[in-house]
């Protein structure tokens, strides 16, 4: 079939997403909010907080922004619930697709792991990082597999 041709296969690329970026802000900032009602030494306080800013950064630049040496920037997803990751390094990533996913019209977060290995990974596809067309097809695709 074509590039894009469905059934069988849905490929995309992925790109930085405002989207994720809100979301992540968004959760780390509720994070950091909820920690100044905590009563504890500001040495502490302080440390945890810095903890959640570089954990923010490090989500935009893996997630959001896409521009960290092992974002997934390419994505290939098989009917059989094969899959094809490419990072923006160039390393390429087989792996298979688990039970699980989210699927939601602006937000995929999808549960794969690696063939033959054990550690269930995540990848998050939204709306706004890849077409319109592919990004409703991954979503047919996930939630009525072949």
């Amino acid at each position: 079939m074509d590039r894009n041709g469905f059934p069988g296969e849905v490929r995309l690329r992925h790109g930085s997403s405002r989207t994720l970026a809100a979301a992540l802000i968004a959760g780390h900032m509720s994070g950091a909010g909820g920690l100044l009602f905590l009563k504890w030494d500001a040495v502490w306080l302080r440390l945890v907080l810095l903890g959640l800013g570089v954990s923010l950064v490090f989500g935009l630049r893996r997630e959001a922004w896409r521009c960290a040496p092992g974002s997934v920037t390419q994505l290939s997803v098989h009917g059989g619930g094969r899959m094809l990751l490419v990072r923006r390094d160039g390393r390429r990533t087989e792996g298979v697709l688990m039970p699980g996913s989210f699927v939601a019209p602006f937000l995929v977060i999808m549960r794969w792991r690696r063939s033959g290995g054990r550690r269930i990974r995540h990848v998050t596809v939204a709306a706004d990082g890849t077409g319109v067309r592919e990004h409703r097809l991954l979503r047919v695709l996930l939630r009525h597999p072949l």
